[in-house]
């Protein structure tokens, strides 16, 4: 167990130094996860940590969180994989400004949300993250979509296809994963003309469509294909997708599949560092070091015990190892 330890400890600490954040943090860091707190409320080392912070980038926090974990993916030896997409949002009560901070309703004290952008490998029953960026105002999601398959395609493996929800569906990202050669399936959010359309539908159809979009002071058309399927699970389905199959009734089954990286967000949350700060880059660093933790857990630890208890371990080997001794927990 020492020894596996000792491997997360590489693990962290090689992020932290990628990024220029001096070893004493880590403590701080860990503690705060592993009680769902502020750096603040655990550690007097919070300035040290943000003046640092807030010398670096968002760009390069992605950058170097994927290094970490393309070493990881590259251990595993997978064959062909899917690929899961997904926004997951961290809400804000303060009062907020900057281009990173989606103001919000003020329902129930949330005044403000921060977006954050995941990609990650799904292979088996394994959810392995290796891209994670924060999204700001306004942003085009089909670049960063766009990025973040591009490293993917760095890794040496292959991806069968990518499934994304319906907050992805727009021209823009179909022509982006149509130019990274990437199979997708999207599910369509079923305005008034997809309800049109499925009432014509017996039992289920693909035809081809063309969605038209505005970027950069154009408008282009992309072309795809809408599958219409009537009555699975007691529900209609409409999906965007470039994948061929005899019974398009088994998209539904693929697109479940998808429905596991929900799972992950849950459980990552479990490791969220709170922050009063508005800052993309602390936000952000924040965000990618308990979802290092869950790539780390998700890879070695799954099976034998709950996150939860692995990041509390985690912490207390470091802690440990700060007084000299051994740490002899199992896990």
């Amino acid at each position: 167990m020492t020894h596996s330890l000792k491997q997360v400890s590489k693990y962290v600490l090689g992020f932290l130094k990628k990024v220029c954040i001096p070893e004493s943090c880590v403590l701080p860091v860990l503690k705060a996860g592993s009680s769902n707190t502020f750096v603040e409320t655990v550690s007097n080392k919070a300035d040290t940590l943000h003046y640092h912070l807030d010398r670096t980038y968002p760009e390069v926090l992605s950058e170097e969180f994927f290094e970490n974990a393309k070493a990881k993916i590259k251990r595993l030896r997978l064959g062909v994989v899917d690929l899961v997409a997904d926004i997951t949002e961290e809400n804000f009560y303060g009062r907020y400004s900057g281009l990173n901070v989606h103001g919000w309703t003020g329902e129930k004290g949330v005044k403000a949300k921060f977006r954050f952008l995941v990609i990650a490998v799904k292979f088996r029953n394994k959810i392995i993250p290796f891209y994670v960026a924060i999204l700001p105002v306004g942003c085009f999601k089909a670049e960063y979509l766009g990025e973040g398959v591009e490293w993917f395609q760095t890794l040496g493996i292959k991806a069968r296809k990518i499934i994304l929800d319906r907050g992805f569906y727009s021209g823009d990202i179909i022509d982006t994963l149509k130019l990274k050669k990437m199979k997708y399936l999207i599910f369509v959010p079923k305005k008034k003309l997809y309800k049109y359309m499925l009432e014509s539908v017996e039992k289920e159809c693909v035809i081809e469509y063309s969605i038209k979009y505005s970027k950069d002071k154009s408008t282009y058309h992309a072309e795809t294909n809408l599958a219409l399927i009537k009555n699975v699970k007691g529900y209609d389905w409409v999906f965007a997708t470039n994948i061929f199959l005899q019974d398009a009734e088994k998209l539904v089954k693929i697109y479940k599949q998808r429905w596991n990286i929900e799972t992950m967000f849950r459980v990552h949350d479990e490791a969220r560092i709170k922050s009063k700060s508005t800052k993309a880059a602390t936000r952000l660093f924040y965000f990618a070091i308990s979802m290092l933790l869950l790539i780390t857990w998700n890879i070695h630890y799954k099976n034998t015990t709950t996150f939860k208890l692995f990041i509390i371990q985690t912490y207390e080997f470091f802690f440990f190892k700060t007084l000299n001794i051994d740490y002899a927990q199992p896990i």
